[in-house]
Order: C-alpha cells, then structure tokens, then sequence
C-alpha cells in the first residue's frame, strides 16, 4: 500500500474514531491494522501521525453533516486506488473500531452507512459486516451470510448456516460478502484453533484465503470447500450425487490400467485427479465420463448407470481434453456460436447471441471475440485463452459435471491459477468438477476440495482433502513435523512433497539412489486401505438435469456446413490455394498439349482436329479431377477429429456431419472442374461439350472427395494419408485402359474380349471412356453422320473380318474334317462350335435357317454341309455390301449438301476440324489393333470399331463391355455410355458413403492392428 493512501485511510479512521475521544481499544485496532500493512520499524511513526490526525480534528459540534462531507471526500481521495475487495476490507476495520468500545452509536452508525455508499459496498453486504463484527455470542449471528461453527448439535439459527463440531470451545463465525467474493474468519473461546498452521487470535478477523483449513485437536477439520458449500446458490438444478464403485479398467493387451478405484462426490466440488505419469489418470477421467466403459465397477449419476443407460444422463456430462477442440480458422466468437447452436435448437438468434457474449465476458475474451483462434504455431490469442475457450465451449450448455484432462498443461503460472480460478468458480456455481493436473502451485493445489491419486499400475492411494495429504503421507512413513501440511510462516503447500514421498528411492551401498522405491505402488494401496474412510453421499433419486435441446439432423446439417464453410472461407491459403489450382493446371495441361505441326503447310496455326494429344488431355483431366477430390478431402476428418470427441458427448448425428462434409466438398469440387474445363477447353478450343467434360470430371472428383473421406476417417496421421494418395492414383493410372490396354495385362488379371474386372473397379476406367465416347460421337460434326458411320462400320466388319474368318475356319473344316489326329480333331470340334455359334446369330439377324446348321459338329460335318454353309455366308457377303454402299451413298449425299460450292466446301472443312479429332478417332476405332477379330471362349469377339458396337442383349448389366462401347445393355435397355458410366461412378461413390457412414475402413485397421499385436487377446 503507498504511503499516501495509508495515510488518507488513517485520516478517514480518526474521523470515524474521533466520537469524542479514542478509545484505548479503538487505539489498539488502530494498532493491529498499521502492523498489517507496514514494518514494525514503521508502526509507531504511523502510529503517531493517526494521534496527530485526530488531535487536528475539530472537536465535536454536533454538525453531522460537516462531518459527512470530510468523510466522503477522503473516501473520494482513497477510491480510485482501491479495489472493492481493499475497500470492504477497510469497511470491515473501520465497523471493527467504532465497536471497539462494545456498541456503535447513532452518529457513528451514520458515518459507516456513509462510507459504505461512498465505497459503492451494498446496504446488505455492510449489515453483513455489522452483525458479524458485534456478534459476540453466536445467538446474535443470525444472518443468512454468516456460518457458525459450534459444538451446538442444532443451531437455534433461523436463517445463519452451522456447523457442529463437537469439540471446540466457544464459536468460529464465517461471513461471506457476496458482492466482492470475500469470506471473513473471527473465532472467539478457548482452544487452539489453527488456521493453515497458524495459531488463531480469539476475538481477531481474518480473511478466509482460497484452500485454507480450520484445525483443532479431536475434531475432523474444517475445510475451505465445506464453508463454501454453506453459502453456494446453487441453480434451481437439483443437486447431484456421482459415485464410482470398485472401477476396474483392462487395456486390450490384458494389462490392468485401474484396480478397484472408489469415488464419491457430489454437486459444488473441484476433484483433482494426480499421479504418475502412466498412473492412470486419464483413463480413471475417460471412464468416469462414459467414453471408455469400466471392466468392472459402475460409474453412477443420481444411481444411473451412465455406461448401462447413457441416454439418461445425455447432456450431464461435459469434458475438456488435453488438446485443443477449438476450429482454429473461426473466430473466438463463431467457435462458441457453432457450439451454442448445435446444443440449444430452440432458442431464437438474439437469445444464442446474449448467450455467447455472456461466456465470453466470464471468460474475459470478450476483448478477443473477433480474433481468429489460429493454430498453436500461429496463434492469434494466447494459450491461456484457448484453454478457456475451450472450457467456454462446455460452459454454454451447462454440463452438471465436467471433467478437464491436464487444463493447466503448457500454461504459464498466471494462465493456469486463471484456469482454475474458473474451474472454482464453476464448482462454485454447483457444478462437479474432475481436473487432471500436474505439478500444481500451491495456491492451485489448495482450491480444490478433494485430491486422488494413483500410483503406478492404476493403483488408488488417496483419496481426501489435498492440504491433508502432505500430512497423510508424512505420516505413513512417521516423518518428524508429520503434522504440518503447510509452511507456518508463508501458509503455502509442496504438493512435489507428496510424490517425493510416494517415490522415495533405495539408496545403495554406495550412498547412490537406485531405481527400486522404497514402498511399491501396491504396498501405498493397501496404507490408503487401512486408513481411508469413505466418503458417504446421500445418493440423489431425481433424474439428472440438462440443457441440452440438440436440433433435427437436417438442422444439424445445415450448422455443420455452415461452420465448415466459414471455417473454409477464412483459411485464406486454403481458399487461394484450392480455387486456382485447377484452373492452374488446366493451363499448364493444355498448353503442353496444344501442339500442331509448323512444317505441315497447309495449317495456318493450330487447328483441334489435328492435335494428337487430344486424348492424353482427357485422360490426364481425369487423373487431375482425382488429384483434386482426394488432396481436398484427406485431411478433413482427420483435422475434425479431436472436435468430433467433444461432440460424442451431445451425441450429434454421424450421418449429419458427413451429410455436411461431402455437400461442401461437392460444391468445392464443382467449382474446381467447371473452371478446369473452362480454361482446359478454352485453350485446346474444345467446342461444344462444356457441360458433358464438366460432368465426367465433377463425378470423378466426387468420388475421389468420398475416398479421401474414407482414409482420413481409417488412418490416425495425416503424414500416412498423403503417402497413401500415390498408391491410390497409381492403380487408377495403370489400369485405365490407357498407359497399359486391358489386353496387354498380366493374363491373370487382364481379358481380351472386354475389360477385365480390376478394370471395372477403377473410376478412372469408366470417366476416360464417358469422356473420349462422349467426344467422339456427340460433337456436333460428328452427330450429323454417326448413324451412317455405325452402319457403315458394321457392313464393313461383317464382310471384310467376320464372314472372312467363318470361311477360313469352315475350309479348314472341309480339308481336315476326316483326320484322325487328335490334335486336328480338337481344333475342329472348337472351330465347328464357334461356326455353329456364329451362323445361328446371324440366321437370327437375317431371320432365316439353314438345315445345313445342325451338322456343322464333328461326325456329322460333310461337303454338303460345307457348300451349304458357304452359299449362305456369300449371300451375307453381299448383304452387307449393299448395306455399306446404301449408307456410304447417303453419307455422300448428305456431304455434298455441305459441299456444293467452294464457300461451304471450306467450311465443311473448318467445320469438321473444328470439332473432329483424329486421335481420338483412331483410338475410339481401335484401327491400330493389329487383331481385328479374336475367338474367346467359343465365340467371335470384334476387336475394331468398337465405337459403333451395339450392346450385347444377353448381358442384363454390361460391365464387362468393351471398352469404347457408344452405349451400354442395363435391364433390358441401351443406355448411353456417358449416363451408364457416370451411373456406376456415382454407385461407386454410394458404396464409398457407406463405408464412411460405417466407418469400415477404421474398423478393418484397428481390427488387423489387434491381431497383429502379440499381446491381444480375443474377448
């Protein structure tokens, strides 16, 4: 306190002392308050300069309000540098002298009624003061802000709180000034009283400090959370009983994490849970909140079991993990706002905003509401206000009991008593609350109301108040001073002493500390056994209140997307980064690509039709859409994890978030394929087929989104998903169709009639195909001579490979078909099959039969048989010529329309250039098969100009297709390639929801990683 202010307060004391004269016992106060405040060198000049200040007081008048007006100015002088703590404190002395005498008189009573309106002190808090100060049996403290502690077994108090302790003599009186948080101790009798140590003074007031303890010989101390507990106001929640009985907990690998841990609790308490690293701490925390479930024991909630009935105490519980649940690209404000919504569906928008803002301010963020959290690296606010934010983020809906694994980890001193002072305040509130916490300070060690610890091996070896275990374990090992559970001088507790203690080491031969300790964790358990008496709660039979009002899963939808895309809107690297990477590597795709040939004179500069790389461009349009879809969405569950842990405890909807997450990572996934084809396309002057490309890469990357999705719900680290992404892309390369043809696979995996199955599985397969399909024959040159060029092409391979291979294989028949080799036999039998099989196709396209059909087997094959067959095939010949001929004459007709004048002659030319791409030709034609026809399994398979093959009506769902295909057979229909494609993509990407939704791909690792583990045992 600065010399000035001392003196204003003892020129303030003389004026209220000054009655007529000081006292000699309004003098002693006098006293005791300057000895409080400054050295005992300095007490008697202070001393001297209060006689002075009173000597140079006018002598009593009778003018009251002369007087009044000198109090409040000196009032006005000493305000501005007190706290309203400092000035009850400065109430309470001057109520404490002008009593000093026995009574209080009228004009005095007036001067302290005076002062406490101009010290802003409510009327109520200062006739608090006076009861307190003038109670001198504990019959005139009947007030309902003080506590009496006597050895009365019913107190004769009508609104006062009381204690009973049988053994002390005369009373202890405990006043709580609400208005400032501040509690004051007087004891007046007989016995030694100690308060943290320290002998009590009868008749003296002292402030009641955070974690004190009252102790006298015989009877059970008084304990700083008792005297709290009288005067909580507690909600009109009902109050709350939490019992664990017995908890055992087994790991998977059989090794025992807790052994038979006890707890008994109920509303109002801060529990400190301590130990070795290893000891158990969190998993006792993590059963005692629902998340793990106990192998044996029960976890109670007003007698629920919460592992047996959690939906009973859905809403109770709250927990705040170690790490960060906070959305690191939102704002302080917006985390809490996101929070608040999901759990009050109900309360309008003003009401979820007064709400937020009423946190903050208890919090003290409300100067930080706009900041954005950032990420630990980065930080925009300091780890002390991210972990009272994340306490903010359990404190909106109220949990009636929270449990906090390790709050004051990584905090400054300052950060961590600010954290526990808020954790206080809660259990204050009557809120139960469970803390992890390591090494605590001392002023943080005794605000909690109950400590347990665990040894090594999940072993309980205290349970009680924390200032008591310094003396419990001093005690067990009959330390000299075993008695004193904090320093007399400094009233401050080594909680560092406890565990010295618990892990005293054997000392060797050689004076030197060993690794063996002295008492085992189990020889500690069975101490805590022999002396613990168990805590006793009237267990609470009402159902557990919450608050929570959690809204419908369309709701919650609709709150997830919104925070996820806020989320996304502020990453300011991420949005960059996202929205130009496509049209980025359009560019530089289709730049590399747009070649066209300098030496070729007659191109005046680039012209589409001619560029060879077209199909390379819409194959790696595909491998850049899956690129895409699968860095965006890797990590997103991953990086939501730690919140998705919070969120277990309101039990929001899985298929909500995912529902959220793919429609944002769709609507980014559109964004980033329409303008990868608006640039691609632009560049490459691909004309007319925006929408289509748009729609082949957009499904694509859809897919690629829901398989992200799918590893970065799987796998724990984000380093492992993006390892991962090459052995996803790779195969999605390989196979399809395009760097290896699917008959040049491995024989075992390829087939060379269609594509084979491995093929089927890759999305890139089937977008490839959609898209170099869909560019071939709906362009619109193309579409207006397709139907002529399908006709075409199939007279054309009728008679140029297919009736020709029948001949082939018929003759061959004729000149062997009386050999006795077994070899020859074989290949005829095979030969004679495949032509039966042909011949009857084409009887049925030609709507004719032939009697000459039923011989073509071995035994039965002749040289009438032959010339029959052959007559037949010559008439399909010239069949099929005219076919052709008919066609190619329209085809004619049609381009001469287009071509009857020099002007439209050229531009026919541009025309078809302009949209008709010779490389994709070619390979939709498949003209550079050097096998235009095959026999696979008994039946002739085209090889060539697959384009305009028509499905085959056998095959009710046509996945084994050739590739190229225009269109594929679906339950009795022909649907175009482009939908069919895209329909199994999308199907693909429903199966890959499921998955999601089910978290297949999680369950399958963990379940692989226990079996892999030696130690697991199968339950």
């Amino acid at each position: 306190m600065s010399e000035p202010l001392l003196k204003a307060i003892l020129r303030l004391f003389a004026v209220v002392a000054k009655e007529d004269d000081v006292t000699h016992q309004e003098r002693e106060h006098i006293r005791t308050f300057i000895e409080d405040h400054v050295s005992r060198a300095a007490v008697a000049r202070y001393l001297a300069l209060f006689d002075e200040y009173v000597q140079a007081m006018p002598a009593q008048t009778g003018d009251l309000q002369a007087t009044l007006q000198r109090v409040q100015a000196l009032c006005t002088e000493v305000s501005a540098e007190l706290t309203q703590k400092q000035k009850v404190v400065i109430l309470l002395e001057l109520i404490n002298i002008v009593q000093a005498d026995g009574a209080i008189s009228a004009r005095e009573e007036e001067l302290v009624q005076a002062i406490g309106t101009a010290f802003k002190v409510s009327p109520a808090s200062v006739d608090a003061i006076k009861t307190f100060v003038l109670g001198n049996e504990s019959r005139q403290l009947d007030h309902d802000h003080i506590l009496v502690i006597d050895a009365s077994t019913q107190g004769s108090f009508r609104q006062a709180h009381h204690l009973y302790r049988p053994a002390l003599n005369g009373f202890v009186a405990v006043v709580y000034i609400e208005q400032v948080e501040i509690y004051f101790i007087r004891y007046l009798g007989q016995t030694d009283v100690y308060l943290n140590g320290v002998p009590v003074k009868s008749g003296k007031i002292a402030v009641l400090a955070v974690g004190s303890m009252l102790r006298w010989d015989k009877d059970e101390p008084v304990y700083y959370g008792d005297l709290l507990n009288r005067f909580k106001k507690f909600s009109d929640y009902p109050r709350l009983s939490f019992e664990g009985k017995a908890l055992t907990y087994k790991f998977r690998n059989g090794r025992l994490g807790l052994r038979e841990v006890n707890v008994s609790e109920e509303s109002g308490n801060l529990v400190a849970l301590m130990g070795a690293s290893g000891a158990g701490k969190s998993t006792l925390l993590h059963v005692l909140n629902g998340s793990e479930k106990p192998s044996g024991g029960q976890v109670l909630i007003n007698g629920i079991d919460i592992h047996r009935a959690p939906q009973q105490v859905e809403g109770v519980i709250g927990f705040v993990p170690q790490d960060d649940l906070l959305i690191e690209d939102l704002t302080v404000y917006q985390n809490l706002y996101y929070a608040a919504k999901l759990c009050f569906s109900t309360k309008p928008e003003a009401e979820i905003d007064a709400l937020v803002l009423r946190v903050l301010e208890d919090l003290g963020l409300e100067q930080t509401k706009d900041l954005k959290v950032g990420s630990p690296l980065h930080k925009t606010i300091s780890g002390g206000q991210r972990k009272r934010l994340n306490i903010g983020l359990e404190l909106l809906r109220e949990p009636a009991v929270l449990f906090c694994d390790e709050p004051t980890s990584g905090l400054s001193s300052r950060d961590s008593e600010n954290i526990i002072d808020l954790l206080k305040e809660l259990s204050l509130k009557g809120k139960l609350v469970f803390a992890v916490i390591h090494q605590p300070s001392s002023d943080i060690f005794k605000m909690f109301d109950k400590l347990l610890i665990l040894d090594t091996g999940g072993y309980q070896i205290y349970y009680g108040n924390p200032v008591d275990a310094v003396v419990y374990f001093k005690r067990s090992i009959s330390l000299v001073n075993s008695d004193e559970g904090e320093c007399h001088s400094c009233g401050n507790v080594n909680p560092e002493q406890i565990f010295n203690i618990i892990e005293t080491k054997v000392i060797n031969d050689y004076g030197h500390f060993t690794n063996e300790r002295k008492i085992t964790a189990e020889q500690w358990n069975t101490v805590f056994k022999q002396n613990y008496r168990p805590f006793t709660v009237e267990t609470s039979r009402e159902v557990p209140h919450s608050t929570l009002n959690i809204p419908t899963r369309l709701k919650q939808t609709h709150l997830f997307s919104l925070r996820d895309l806020q989320a996304k809107l502020h990453n300011t690297q991420y949005l960059v980064i996202n929205l130009l990477e496509a049209p980025l590597l359009a560019f530089i795709l289709a730049f590399i690509v747009r070649y066209y040939n300098l030496d070729d004179t007659s191109l005046a500069g680039y012209v589409f039709g001619k560029n060879l790389n077209i199909p390379a461009y819409l194959f790696m349009s595909v491998i850049v859409a899956l690129f895409m879809g699968l860095t965006v969405s890797a990590e997103e569950i991953i990086r939501d994890r730690k919140i998705l842990k919070r969120e277990a405890f309101l039990h929001l909807s899985r298929s909500s978030y995912i529902l959220s997450k793919i429609s944002i990572l769709f609507m980014l996934s559109a964004i980033q394929t329409c303008m990868f084809v608006l640039v691609g396309n632009y560049i490459l002057e691909i004309k007319g087929m925006f929408l289509n490309h748009w729609l082949i890469l957009f499904t694509t990357s859809c897919f690629a989104n829901l398989l992200g999705l799918n590893i970065s719900s799987g796998f724990n680290s984000a380093v492992t998903i993006y390892i991962l992404i090459p052995l996803l892309l790779i195969p999605q390369l390989i196979l399809s169709g395009v760097v290896v043809k699917f008959d040049k696979l491995n024989p075992t995996i390829g087939n060379t009639a269609g594509v084979p199955f491995v093929g089927d599985l890759m999305a890139s397969r089937w977008a490839f195909e959609a898209a170099m399909v869909t560019q071939f024959k709906d362009n619109a040159f193309e579409q207006e001579f397709f139907l002529y060029d399908k006709v075409m092409a199939a007279a054309d391979y009728k008679k140029v490979y297919y009736l020709p291979e029948l001949e082939t294989r018929l003759q061959y028949a004729l000149n062997n078909f009386g050999s006795k080799d077994e070899a020859v036999r074989a290949r005829l039998t095979s030969d004679l099959a495949l032509i039966r099989h042909e011949i009857d196709k084409e009887l049925a396209v030609a709507g004719q039969t032939l009697r000459a059909a039923a011989g073509l087997a071995v035994g039965k094959f002749d040289s009438a048989t032959y010339a029959e067959v052959s007559r037949f095939i010559d008439a399909r010949k010239h069949y099929y010529i005219k076919r052709y001929n008919l066609a190619d004459g329209k085809r004619e007709q049609l381009v001469k329309q287009y071509t009857d004048t020099p002007a439209k002659d050229a531009a026919f030319s541009a025309f078809r250039e302009a949209y008709h791409n010779d490389a994709i030709t070619d390979l939709v034609k498949n003209i550079s098969e050097g096998h235009r026809i095959v026999a696979v399994e008994g039946k002739l398979v085209q090889k060539i100009f697959p384009i305009y093959k028509d499905p085959d009506p056998a095959h009710k769902i046509d996945f084994d297709a050739q590739f190229y295909m225009p269109a594929k057979h679906f339950l009795g229909r022909n649907i175009d390639t482009l939908y069919f494609n895209m329909g199994v993509v999308w199907s693909m990407s429903l199966v890959l929801a499921l998955t999601l939704y089910f978290d297949v791909l999680r369950r399958i690792i963990e379940g692989l990683g226990n079996l892999s583990n030696p130690l697991y045992k199968k339950p």
